[in-house]
């Protein structure tokens, strides 16, 4: 719990602080909870031009033709994923030219092949969500019903696909149907007895 001592302090430095006074000086300060790198909630970086980035988007937009709001945001996805790909791509690049000659391996170089690594999983398992996205779109447009038995059988219960058996091997079943012959009372004839 504060003292009234320490709230009165408080308040007085309060007043000597006001802050950056300068625009510059207010765009840094609003840099300052931003985190570093891929994790920033900012989507450009000093050296790279916005226009780029929406270009990148429009061209996947046209080509791609979203229908749909969830097409829309996986065409967003892939750009954004595409875009920091290159984005890793051009700061591996940057700091292999500082570090030159290359004696050491600098330590964020494998950070930045990993992030290069994940955005590129993600543009191609956005890309592969889209495709799927439009074509059962389009099926449904048409009014398309899968005749594929394959798909058929993945829908069957679960107390059908519990109870299957695997497909037997009829050699072995011989061999069973032999064995269980065999021990069986009936399998060996009776004797008959003669009259001596």
């Amino acid at each position: 719990m504060s003292t009234p001592a320490q709230i009165a302090a408080n308040r007085r430095n309060a007043k000597r602080s006001t802050g950056p006074r300068t625009p510059e000086g207010k765009a840094k300060a609003a840099l300052n909870s931003i985190s570093y790198g891929f994790a920033a909630s900012i989507y450009f970086l000093e050296d790279e031009d916005p226009e780029e980035f929406y270009a990148l988007q429009h061209a996947l937009i046209d080509e791609f033709l979203p229908d749909t709001s969830t097409e829309q945001i996986l065409v967003e996805k892939m750009a954004l994923n595409q875009w920091l790909n290159l984005r890793a791509t051009r700061l591996q690049s940057k700091i292999l030219v500082i570090n030159q000659p290359l004696l050491t391996i600098p330590k964020d170089l494998g950070l930045l092949i990993r992030y290069q690594t994940t955005a590129d999983r993600a543009f191609h398992k956005a890309h592969a969500e889209l495709l799927k996205a439009q074509k059962e779109r389009k099926n449904q447009e048409i009014g398309f019903v899968s005749q594929n038995p394959q798909e058929n059988l993945s829908e069957a219960p679960p107390e059908t696909a519990k109870n299957a058996q695997p497909p037997s091997n009829p050699t072995e079943d011989r061999h069973v149907i032999a064995k269980i012959v065999a021990a069986s009372p009936l399998a060996t004839p009776p004797t008959v007895k003669t009259a001596a």
